[in-house]
């Protein structure tokens, strides 16, 4: 039971004041001290003196700068969250921040990989049909330049950005509940409802409401239902930067939370991205959840063999 991915936050100290000291400081630092080179950018733009240059409420986004600037402030939040999750696990609960990931002592890198590159060839199958059925949602949109600039920062910046999300949301969230009750399906629906109300406000959501409230939460559910099923994040871990790194590389919905200089810009259609997914989904579940690790499989072996008694010579 001690091992369970969900029950791992018994290994720290859990009073009620501990997780009401760590919610704050995750809270301020994420939105507070976070939002800070925001905040800031918001008021060069307005002050500037230039009439190109705007932020727009309503859109939640810049207008008349580059892009990698508005990506660059919006991912100097997420490397604050990530330090405050790191203090108020480590020093606040008192225990390892990999407790985390797994119950194990080292993180598998190979089991983020294969989430990574599945996930991957599962989106490019479901675009490239997309694409067939849907021309004029694609327009190609690569200017070499810009894309080789963004690069290195989208490279960096993205899996920190989706790594922080899944250590909360599936990590700390799931595991605090954890404490509460020992059936699964609860830690993992509180934590996609969370996970599904925070990206509600994304610009992309609009009159599309309904449908893309359904998609965040069926994406927060699969990567809540992989991780308690596989006993770690590191699978969830792998799927979150390779779905946040398609989209701002390769394919970046025209109203996208993150704009970026990807290869395509990309009219959303939301019923095909929701059915899409959930198909993904379901076959990434077949294939890398339908056998247990190897390591799994090691110790269900071992159960099954009977120690051998030797007997004392006469």
């Amino acid at each position: 039971m001690a091992d369970r991915y969900l029950f791992l936050a018994r290994r720290g100290k859990n009073q009620w004041w501990r997780y009401l000291s760590a919610i704050s400081l995750i809270l301020v630092s994420w939105l507070a001290i976070g939002n800070i080179p925001a905040l800031a950018l918001i008021l060069l733009v307005f002050y500037d003196g230039n009439e190109q240059t705007n932020f727009n409420a309503q859109l939640n986004r810049f207008e008349g700068i580059d892009i990698l600037w508005t990506y660059l402030v919006i991912h100097f939040a997420f490397i604050v969250f990530l330090a405050a999750l790191y203090v108020a696990v480590r020093f606040i609960h008192q225990r390892e921040f990999i407790s985390l990931i797994t119950p194990k002592f080292q993180v598998k890198i190979s089991r983020i990989v294969q989430g990574f590159l599945l996930w991957v060839i599962l989106l490019a199958v479901a675009c490239a049909i997309e694409y067939k059925l849907f021309p004029q949602s694609y327009q190609f949109d690569y200017n070499q330049t810009k894309f080789l600039i963004f690069l290195p920062f989208a490279l960096i910046l993205t899996p920190i950005q989706t790594s922080v999300e899944e250590l909360f949301f599936r990590g700390y969230l799931m595991q605090t509940v954890g404490l509460i009750t020992r059936i699964s399906w609860i830690p993992i629906w509180f934590s996609s409802l969370i996970f599904a109300a925070i990206h509600l406000g994304n610009p992309e959501v609009g009159a599309n409401f309904l449908i893309l409230a359904m998609f965040y939460l069926g994406f927060a559910f699969f990567l809540a239902f992989i991780t308690v099923k596989d006993n770690s994040l590191e699978l969830a871990l792998g799927v979150h930067a390779a779905n946040n790194l398609f989209t701002v590389l390769l394919v970046n919905p025209t109203d996208s939370a993150l704009p970026a200089h990807a290869v395509f810009d990309y009219k959303l259609n939301p019923l095909y991205t929701l059915v899409s997914c959930a198909i993904a989904a379901i076959i990434f579940s077949i294939i890398l959840l339908r056998k247990p690790p190897k390591d799994k499989q090691d110790d269900q072996a071992n159960k099954r063999q009977k120690p051998t008694v030797k007997r004392k010579p006469q």
